[in-house]
């Protein structure tokens, strides 16, 4: 019972630590997940020695959990626009390049200075010459629209994470030409047949099955059980689980609910623990370990660099093809935690991942962050303020209701005593118009939300849902604005839209 409450108490203590060290980054500049990757390094063996990997043993189930969810969300985020996966051939070519170059340029170096073998040698070398599509695509997104040059570059990053995702399962699964057949079969026939049966069957789900929140259970149980499933069969459980967000993105998008949810649930758990914990199995470096991490770091950007600038793009885009984030993370774990290399080769190929998203961030330096549509609270949407006066005539609110299809009626302290909507119309003699005023046939249950809620919390409120209009009162019940369903709605289409834009 006391090593129970000590694991659950080191899990509180190193969640609020790693979203410490997540909001420090992101107020610099920088991708959150730095931050928690730094303060693990700072609390682990290398610098201060706080916590040893042993401790977390208790609890690697959640840390193995989190990188299969990590890279779902990654799935239906950076992978689910089909848009970017028609690359011209001399994106390809770059692609191939950009990873096959430090791949083997890495592997030959720690073959022959630090004696690994062939097959470690390659992993560690693939994944180092990996590009994570998800930070790249923000990166570009700092500095507003994306042009023409910003896309191909996108598809070239896409390109290069996936390659290398597929090379990196067929290298730790044992090299050979077969594995490598059977690996581009198997990700092809899933990745054709795998939407559709996954879409069924959680409509099948929600439509036969009541229980409270069925399906985001069934969609839970499938990104825990799926990767492990597939390791049965010799694939990465996950690059299994980035697959399957992939199946799912267009279930998952057209559902904000569970999104948000999912979201929730792994950015706020999941993977703020995961990336401190990355950083806890870090060891104690030597002046070795960090010219090794130097030229971990130098020589894959150099060639990187190198390639793109030949290719047309100017320096500044160059340089964000080193962006790197949780696949890169969650791949070098597995190489550790398979035996592959040793925590020295670990921690120099961690602070050589943090050279590059520290390196690829200030080339696109943020400042302010942006919220998703869900986590946005109403009053920061600038809403409309469809109002009108309870004692003004029907005829001026049927011109209004017409333009804007319902209106919230106020008293003279513009607090909100009604609504009404172009139905309530039907029964009112055209000719009485002028000389009726609205409160006599307005509707008296005027739905009504604070200024500081979400749209994820009145998306979580159906009957919300089903109202024409809802009035936005601040905390002295003044009416500040109004949201329509319709609204809503288009608020989040141009959310995903501008999600598949990029």
């Amino acid at each position: 019972m006391a090593a129970n409450i000590e694991v659950a108490v080191l899990i509180g203590l190193l969640l609020f630590i790693a979203k410490l060290g997540e909001e420090i980054a992101e107020r610099l500049g920088f991708p959150g997940f730095s931050g928690s990757i730094i303060a693990g390094i700072l609390l682990s063996d290398a610098i201060l020695g706080f916590i040893n990997p042993k401790a977390l043993e208790p609890a690697s189930l959640l840390f193995i959990i989190g990188i299969n969810f990590t890279l779902f969300l990654a799935g239906i985020e950076e992978l689910s626009n089909p848009s970017i996966l028609r690359p011209s051939l001399s994106e390809i070519l770059l692609s191939f390049a950009a990873l096959l170059l430090p791949s083997c340029a890495i592997a030959l170096f720690v073959i022959e200075a630090l004696g690994l073998g062939l097959q470690a040698g390659l992993g560690l070398g693939t994944v180092i010459a990996l590009v994570s599509a998800g930070p790249l695509m923000k990166l570009l997104l700092a500095k507003g629209s994306l042009e023409s040059s910003d896309l191909s570059l996108l598809r070239v990053g896409l390109l290069v994470e996936v390659l290398g995702l597929i090379a990196f399962n067929v290298l730790v699964q044992g090299f050979s030409f077969l594995r490598l057949l059977e690996t581009i079969i198997f990700v092809g026939i899933v990745f054709l047949v795998g939407r559709h049966m996954f879409d069924d069957f959680l409509l099948f789900i929600e439509r036969h099955i009541h229980v409270k929140e069925a399906p985001f259970a069934f969609i839970i149980a499938l990104v825990v059980m799926t990767g492990y499933i597939a390791e049965l069969i010799g694939f990465n459980a996950a690059v299994t689980a980035l697959l399957l967000g992939v199946f799912l993105s267009e279930y998952m998008q057209i559902r904000p609910l569970y999104l948000e949810r999912v979201r929730a649930f792994t950015y706020g758990f999941l993977e703020p623990l995961f990336f401190i914990g990355i950083g806890i199995y870090a060891t104690q470096f030597t002046v070795r370990d960090v010219l090794f991490a130097f030229i971990f770091f130098a020589v894959p950007s150099s060639i990187k660099v190198v390639l793109a600038t030949r290719y047309g793009f100017k320096l500044r885009e160059s340089i964000a093809l080193l962006a790197k984030g949780g696949v890169d993370a969650a791949l070098l774990l597995a190489l550790l935690q398979g035996n592959l290399i040793g925590y020295d080769i670990y921690t120099s190929a961690l602070l050589a991942i943090l050279a590059s998203v520290i390196t690829a961030s200030l080339a696109y330096r943020v400042k302010e962050r942006s919220r998703d549509i869900p986590r946005q609270r109403l009053i920061d949407l600038r809403p409309e303020l469809i109002i009108i006066d309870e004692n003004e005539s029907a005829e001026y609110a049927a011109r209004l209701v017409a333009e804007k299809g319902a209106a919230v009626v106020v008293d003279r302290f513009m607090r909100p005593v009604g609504y009404i909507v172009a139905e309530d119309f039907a029964t009112v003699n055209p000719r009485m118009l002028r000389r009726i005023p609205v409160r006599l046939f307005m509707r008296t249950e005027v739905p009504v939300v604070s200024s500081d809620a979400t749209v994820s919390e009145i998306l979580a409120d159906p009957s919300l849902l089903h109202e024409p209009i809802i009035a936005i009162v601040n905390h002295k019940g003044e009416v500040v604005g109004t949201i329509t369903s319709r609204k809503l709605l288009a608020l989040l289409l141009s959310r995903r839209e501008e999600h598949m834009k990029q």
